[in-house]
Formats: structure tokens, C-alpha cells, sequence
């Protein structure tokens, strides 16, 4: 597929912006609304399939903007169906990674913000390699529409925890959202989506302000020692624990917002009773959720995951402290499609675009 390499995806266009550039080419505004149903709800990738749409305002609209950003190379399905990694190529040649779950009921996309990512957490693959860029808003859309339209399924749930940093990547993966929730967009509730970040308190703030605590909050917390967060994530050098917590207490009690601590466990690096004892001491106060997460493996790190015995005892102490706690079910650790998994690496073995 020839991928236009300048023009703007469309699938990051507002209602007010849609309206906007209809008006711009020529027609009423109402068809910038007509655009938006096909983008949203039908999943278009090529102008003409908009057949509500007059042919110049279609023709006018394709000189500027593509319907089709990501060009979907592969889609490898997990041995127990439960995950689907999906491929595409940006139009500027990266890879970017994204996965499909279907669990319980539910069909959550997870969603990448950024190629590759600069938070360099040490047991996650997708900050091992070089940092390639932003993802724009459309492309982080789009993700949600090529998935839907590969699949067929409608997707019910949205995470923000594929490659990168949302909160790194602020403007876009607002606007996202505002997209994804939106009536004129894919309507999807704003509690079925969740942002994760590994901690950029200042943004963390903003965000809850902007979305009113309407869009989940999910904190990378993976210690509950400061010493062992900064080991295992150097951005605790720059916003450390003491001031993560103190963010986090201004969001619960001022804000009123629930909190999620997402916590990878890796055997005897954090799963210990005393990281147990003093997670339950942060976390009571906030009432936060846990979500023990046990390691999935990455090649660069020897690192190992803690035994079943030793996460059901780690979750035991944390709900003997009245703490809600989940294990996170792993997802499509035997296509790397798992949580921490996510990586570029693939970018050299294809051909050019």
C-alpha cells in the first residue's frame, strides 16, 4: 500500500474541525458531521466509501488528508485466543505495535502513544531501543478503527498501555480521548478507558483536572521502596516517590478520583513481605486498587517471575490490610503482546515502505 506521506489522518479530526474543513472546501458544515460518521462508526480507509459525501467535497478532502495512516502488516494471534497482536507501519516507515484482548466478556484495545519510549523502565522492552517520536492523535485513533475493522468485534474497553508514555505525549492522547469518547466519535464511556503513566505528577494533575476524573487513572508504581523504584524506573529521579504520593493524595482527596497502582512483581526484586507491608501503607490511604502484575520475561534482563505461592502471597497481605487487589491475567506472552513486551526491534528486517 502506498501510504501518503505528508497528508494528515483524517481519524484525528474534531466535530468543530471536521465542520471546519468542510467549510473551507465549500460545503455546509453538516458534512464534516457526515465525514465523521463514516471515521468513527464505519471504519472507512478510502474517501469514496463515504458515498453520503458529494464527489469534489471527497476528491478536495483526499489532497489534503489520508482515511489510512497505518498500513496493518501482520496480526498473530495468542495459542489461547485470548490476544491478538496487531503490526502496522506509520507513514513515515516505523512500526508501531498494538493489542486486542478478549477476556471476560470484554474487548479491550490497548493502545501506543509513542514509538518506543523514553521512561526507559529497566524490565520493559519498549524502552530498550532508540525512541522514534510522538504518535499524533489520529494515529493513536486509528489504532481503535483498524483493529474494529480487522476483527469485526466491537471494542468495548480502551487502555493506554501499549508503547510509550501518554502523559509524555499530553496534546495527542488528549485529544484521543476526547475522540474516543465523544457521541460524534466512537462513544465509548470514559470509565471503560484508562490512561496509565509511570508518574509525570505535573501532567497527572492536569489530566484529572481536564477530564473532570471522568477517564480512569492508572499509576506504574512496581515499588514501594524509593530506592528500588529509581533502580527499576529512572524516572523516580525526577519525580520521586515522596512527591508521587503527595500527587496522588491531592487527586484522591481534592479531586475525589479513584487511583489504580499497576505493580509488576519480579522475583526477589519486589516481592517481598516488606514491600508488601509498606505498599499496603501507601495504598491504604488513597484506598487505591492493586493490580499485581506478574513478570513476562524480556531477553535483555535475566529477571525472573516470582513462583503462583509467592504472588498469592504477596496479594494475601495486601487484602488483609482492606486493600482491593487483582492479578492481572497474562495476555499474549507467547506472541510478546503481553504487558512490558511491546518493542521496535522488528524495523530492520522489513522491507522499505
Amino acid at each position: 500500500m502506498d501510504l501518503k506521506k505528508i497528508a494528515e489522518s483524517v481519524y484525528g479530526l474534531t466535530l468543530a474541525e471536521a465542520e471546519e474543513l468542510a467549510r473551507r472546501l465549500g460545503h455546509p458544515a453538516y458534512r464534516g458531521r457526515q465525514l465523521l460518521e463514516w471515521l468513527y462508526r464505519h471504519q472507512l480507509t478510502e474517501f469514496d466509501q463515504a458515498k453520503t459525501l458529494p464527489a469534489d467535497l471527497r476528491k478536495k478532502i483526499s489532497e489534503t488528508h489520508t482515511a489510512r495512516a497505518l498500513e496493518l502488516l501482520e496480526a498473530n494471534r495468542s495459542s489461547n485466543g485470548e490476544s491478538t497482536k496487531f503490526l502496522y507501519r506509520t507513514h513515515d516507515g516505523r512500526l508501531l505495535e498494538t493489542v486486542l484482548i478478549s477476556q471476560q466478556g470484554r474487548e479491550t484495545v490497548c493502545v501506543s502513544t509513542q514509538l518506543g519510549c523514553k521512561m526507559g523502565c529497566v524490565f520493559c522492552a519498549s524502552g530498550k531501543g532508540k525512541f522514534g517520536r510522538n504518535l499524533s492523535s489520529g494515529e493513536i485513533v486509528e489504532q481503535v478503527a483498524g483493529v474494529t475493522r480487522t476483527t469485526g468485534r466491537r471494542v468495548s474497553n480502551i487502555v493506554y498501555m501499549g508503547m510509550g508514555e501518554p502523559l509524555d505525549n499530553f496534546e495527542a492522547t488528549m485529544k484521543s480521548l476526547d475522540i474516543l469518547q465523544a457521541p460524534w466519535g466512537f462513544g465509548i464511556g470514559s470509565r471503560r478507558i484508562t490512561v496509565s503513566t509511570s508518574g509525570i505528577t505535573p501532567k497527572m494533575v492536569e489530566f484529572v483536572r481536564r477530564h473532570e476524573g471522568r477517564v480512569r487513572l492508572s499509576v506504574s508504581l512496581h515499588s514501594s521502596s524509593d530506592k528500588t523504584r529509581t533502580e527499576l524506573m529512572p524516572i523516580n529521579k525526577r519525580y520521586n516517590l515522596p512527591e508521587l504520593i503527595k500527587t496522588l493524595t491531592e487527586i484522591n482527596r481534592t479531586l475525589k478520583r479513584e487511583i489504580t497502582f499497576e505493580f509488576t512483581l519480579i522475583d526477589g526484586i519486589n516481592d517481598s513481605r516488606e514491600e508488601a507491608e509498606t505498599l499496603a501503607k501507601i495504598s491504604k490511604p488513597l484506598a487505591a486498587k492493586i493490580n499485581l502484575i506478574p513478570y513476562n520475561p524480556i531477553r535483555e534482563m535475566d529477571f525472573k517471575t516470582p513462583s503462583k505461592a509467592k504472588v498469592e502471597s504477596f496479594q494475601k497481605i495486601l487484602e488483609a490490610h482492606g486493600l482491593r487487589v487483582t492479578v492481572r491475567q497474562t495476555a499474549g506472552r507467547d506472541i510478546n503482546a503481553a504487558c512490558g513486551q511491546l518493542r521496535l526491534d522488528r524495523e530492520k528486517d522489513l522491507p522499505a515502505a
